[in-house]
């Protein structure tokens, strides 16, 4: 009798965890909309490998990295996120393809996600809707 009660618990904890989790890293993920809204320890440990960046500016719209390079997405991340001194308007190219999303708006301050579901070792670069410079914090 003791087996059956103790396989439920330990059923039950399995099922507890596991809802947990995904309650937790599920909107910080799946939104790739707007502001990160989770906090879950998938999404903390993305930002611990934050990047300040600077934005260059030319002829057009800012970008970073520098003309004709790109950055190389990490397993660190599974979207790319920004976190801009001041709100802004980004769109994330990419090399494979040579295609580019659409622009999102970022606010200032807050991370936002700017590409989602991008894969490892993705070559990429950021455009900002503006042909002045701003500073950034990225995560990818």
């Amino acid at each position: 009798m003791r087996k059956p009660k103790i396989a439920r618990a330990l059923m039950a904890t399995a099922l507890l965890t596991s809802a947990v989790t995904v309650g937790a890293a599920g909107p910080s993920h799946a939104s790739g909309t707007g502001p990160v809204s989770g906090t879950g320890p998938g999404i903390a440990a993305c930002y611990d490998t934050a990047k300040s960046v600077t934005f260059f500016t030319g002829s057009g719209n800012a970008f970073w990295p520098a003309w004709g390079t790109y950055a190389t997405t990490t397993s660190a991340c599974a979207d790319i996120n920004i976190k801009p001194a001041v709100t802004s308007s980004f769109k994330v190219c990419f090399e494979r393809t040579g295609s580019c999303n659409a622009f999102k708006s970022a606010p200032a301050g807050q991370w936002t996600v700017i590409a989602s579901g991008v894969l490892d070792n993705t070559k990429f670069y950021i455009q900002r809707n503006s042909t002045s410079s701003v500073s950034a914090q990225l995560a990818y």
